[in-house]
């Protein structure tokens, strides 16, 4: 991994940039909201809650939103862009619902089978339980992403997309098997959609965080975690993160992929197909060093083979 050194100082000023976040109303999404109003921004919060009433001054507006509705997540997008005529400078899908209850998937698992037909029967009636991590997480995310990708292809100016993934998606936790699965998801669809948004002049990239103090965790993980000596980071420590993920440059890919030329040493472009581990008060990119070394844990054979399948299955006008 490599460390990286993010400030206040490392964000440009973003007047004239407009942003939406999900989850914008509280813990990291919140973070990134104060950050991005911080330095010019433009934001729009969309959120099943409103934020504190001290962010809604004339440069932020919340528009209520449940991101696991297609038809809320139009709804927001067409008053962003026709009602309030603005661009999508930078689009940030931080919005997500924990596991941690009595009805969790793991919870489900573990309930005992039915012992006749009739009981049988009567478990087939309805879904045991509704997959919410799945529907937010996952299912809204993948909506937001294509709505920002329609708006961001239509403008010269193109934009940045960020998605919070987690460390759950690197190092899943036992006991939430469903959230380590849908962040898991989010890291494979910066993955795959990294090589392709750049030719429309669009960038994607996320942010893994490890536990932060938000309400996303019952309240006693990170007093439990504090007390032990294991760091903790603030909303807004990942929420900088976010927004230095939308905002900066890169001299070189993540990887040359399928049909890819080797860039040039003036190469420039926008931080793009990365993902940011935040962990306490430090931060680390993740993904250029699990490309580095795929020859150790794919096998240089099997790397080899899949490269070259890579760029025969390549679908871009390259």
């Amino acid at each position: 991994m490599a460390s990286l050194t993010i400030t206040e100082a490392s964000i440009p000023d973003l007047s004239g940039k407009t942003a939406i976040v999900t989850g914008g109303s509280s813990g990291i999404g919140l973070g990134a909201v104060q950050v991005l109003l911080d330095h010019g921004a433009r934001v729009f919060i969309l959120d099943i809650s409103p934020p504190p009433a001290d962010v809604l001054f004339p440069h932020s507006s919340y528009i209520h939103t449940d991101i696991s509705s297609w038809s809320a997540l139009v709804s927001a997008f067409a008053a962003i862009t026709q009602t309030h005529g603005c661009a999508v400078d930078i689009a940030i899908a931080n919005a997500g619902v924990g596991e941690f209850d009595e009805n969790s998937y793991l919870a489900q698992c573990f309930n005992p089978a039915p012992d006749d037909a009739s009981a049988w029967a009567a478990l087939g009636q309805s879904d045991p339980w509704a997959y919410k991590q799945i529907e937010v997480n996952l299912k809204g995310t993948l909506n937001f992403v294509m709505l920002a990708t329609r708006v961001m292809k239509t403008q010269k100016s193109g934009g940045s997309i960020v998605l919070t993934a987690s460390t759950t998606a690197y190092f899943p936790e036992t006991s939430i098997p469903i959230y380590s699965a849908t962040k898991g998801a989010l890291a494979n669809l910066i993955r795959a959609l990294h090589p392709t948004l750049p030719l429309h002049n669009i960038a994607i990239s996320g942010v893994a965080p490890s536990a932060a103090d938000t309400a996303m965790l019952p309240p006693e993980v990170p007093k439990a975690l504090v007390q032990l000596g294991l760091p903790v980071s603030t909303g807004r420590h990942v929420g900088l993160a976010l927004v230095y993920s939308a905002t900066a440059t890169q001299s070189e890919r993540v990887e040359d992929y399928g049909k890819d030329k080797p860039v040039s040493e003036d190469y420039r472009e926008r931080w793009n197909g990365r993902i940011i581990h935040t962990i306490g008060d430090e931060f680390w990119e993740v993904e250029q060093k699990l490309v580095e070394t795929r020859a150790l844990w794919w096998g240089k054979g099997n790397l080899d083979l899949t490269m070259k399948q890579r760029i025969i299955t390549d679908p871009r006008p390259i």
